[in-house]
């Protein structure tokens, strides 16, 4: 990578970063004023543990809530949220990106993204926060999880393109077959049905799963311990503390392995975007 790419991306995250913070803090503060319990998730989590910050190369935020405060905070955000920071639900709109819903700061664009992006309107084209539900576990959990991919292959119908290069064998003749069923049937009768898959456990159950993440590894599938969640510690971010499981050692073990280990220097770049670009909203016109 050139030393001027270098620069550019440097100067993409020192900016990004910024808006994600504080975006992260205004969600705690809604949540801290209402009553509504959330936990730092994924790399966010991990920046907390390996780097007492975010990770220097992570371009987005990822936090998680039990679905009944997951409901409360959509809610309530809306009506409490800071001016320009918006909620982006899924389940609004009759195209599919994802089951996932986020937190986006409108008076920043990122241009030159992904292509998946660009096909929605552009509500993706802004800095993100990722919501994640965690849901019961099921006494018939790989039967649950069975159902859960067969209606986000139908809700794929609803996506402007499938890439079906990614497919082979019989995933790949499911990913023709069944998005093409999910097209006759609306997009808020297909989020309604895997929300209340999702949703089939018991309270009883020690255990949750995350339910609309991107059915991809290292997490789709996971059993996320309960008990590491009895207790709330806290993690630093800057010079704010943000709520994290009291077993998230465990819980970043089960997920990525030996979590402290930092990756081969070529994979230290943001994910989701790339040739990036931010533009304010004096620029947005």
């Amino acid at each position: 990578m050139q030393s001027a790419d270098k620069e550019k991306i440097q100067n993409y995250l020192a900016r990004i970063q910024e808006i994600n913070y504080r975006m992260l803090c205004d969600i705690d503060r809604v949540c801290s004023e209402n009553g509504i319990r959330y936990y730092l998730l994924a790399g966010t989590l991990l920046g907390v543990l390996r780097h007492k910050d975010f990770i220097p190369w992570d371009d987005d935020v990822d936090i998680v809530f039990a679905r009944k405060d997951y409901e409360k905070f959509l809610k309530v955000y809306r009506e409490q949220g800071a001016e320009g920071f918006e909620i982006v639900d899924h389940r609004e709109y009759p195209e599919f990106f994802d089951f996932i819903s986020r937190v986006v700061d409108k008076n920043t664009v990122v241009r030159n993204i992904k292509a998946d992006d660009d096909y929605y309107g552009g509500r993706y084209s802004h800095p993100t926060i990722d919501l994640f539900i965690y849901d019961n576990v099921s006494g018939i959990y790989p039967l649950q999880l069975i159902a859960l991919q067969i209606v986000y292959a139908l809700a794929m119908g609803h996506r402007q393109k499938i890439e079906l290069d990614k497919y082979s064998g019989i995933t790949r003749l499911g990913a023709m077959l069944l998005p093409a069923i999910g097209r006759l049937i609306p997009f808020r009768i297909i989020a309604k049905l895997y929300d209340r898959i999702s949703a089939i456990g018991s309270n009883s159950s020690k255990a949750w799963f995350i339910s609309n993440d991107q059915q991809r590894q290292p997490y789709w599938g996971k059993q996320y311990k309960k008990q590491w969640f009895k207790k709330r510690v806290k993690g630093r971010i800057r010079d704010r503390f943000f709520p994290c499981p009291k077993g998230a050692k465990a819980e970043l073990k089960m997920i990525y392995g030996d979590y402290m280990a930092l990756p081969p220097e070529d994979k230290r770049y943001p994910e989701h975007f790339s040739d990036m670009e931010l533009f304010g909203k004096e620029n947005m016109q």
